[in-house]
């Protein structure tokens, strides 16, 4: 009895086309990734978290606050090559604009965290408010971190409809952000760092 040789459908060449160039993408960003520049991140990161928790054992608060700092940069940094990476090996353009959406949805997640935030501080007064306040700069921190991730997305895309939906994102983004800052001054709770991520956002050009 001789072996049966299983041919692949049509649909197996079409799924396949392009494949091998797509897997050699792949494998030069990864390259990229691994760099010595990265290896350099990783270590300074290891590094940081170390030493900050060492001196949080033994009570040098300030040295650990320093240390856990530029761990969190390193980290960040690392977080937008990987962001590129994902973008730059998509193998469609539906593969990256589910990724978009993805980033899309966590932005309006934080969106609304920070404006739940600001209607719980409207019903408190003295220091629990202000602790509501700093929990919701903190959240608009986070967003205006994401949104540094987003932006060379956007000005990388060749896309125009990918374009196009990161550009109404960042606009509805800052959108929210105006009305933050007006809200926060018209309830006599001004926030100065509303009004850096504001400055930041437009200095960053979006309007």
């Amino acid at each position: 009895m001789t072996d049966r040789i299983i041919k692949p459908s049509k649909f197996a060449y079409l799924f396949t086309d392009g494949l091998d160039e797509h897997i050699m993408e792949v494998k030069t960003g990864l390259e990229e990734v691994a760099g010595d520049s990265t290896r350099a991140l990783l270590i300074r990161f290891k590094y940081a978290v170390g030493r900050a928790n060492e001196h949080l054992i033994s009570e040098e608060y300030q040295k650990a606050m320093a240390l856990y700092y530029d761990a969190s940069q390193s980290a960040d940094e690392m977080t937008q090559r990987f962001l590129s990476l994902l973008i730059k090996t998509a193998p469609s353009i539906a593969h990256k604009t589910v990724f978009i959406e993805f980033l899309s949805w966590r932005l309006r997640y934080f969106t609304a965290q920070y404006d739940y935030h600001l209607a719980v501080a409207q019903t408190l007064s003295g220091l629990p408010r202000e602790e509501w306040i700093a929990r919701l700069e903190t959240i608009l921190v986070l967003s205006q971190s994401l949104v540094d991730k987003i932006l060379p997305l956007y000005r990388d895309a060749e896309d125009l409809a990918i374009q196009k939906r990161v550009k109404d994102l960042l606009e509805d983004w800052i959108t929210g952000i105006r009305n933050l800052v007006l809200n926060l001054k018209s309830w006599g709770m001004a926030s100065a760092q509303a009004s850096r991520v504001l400055e930041w956002a437009m200095d960053n050009g979006i309007k």
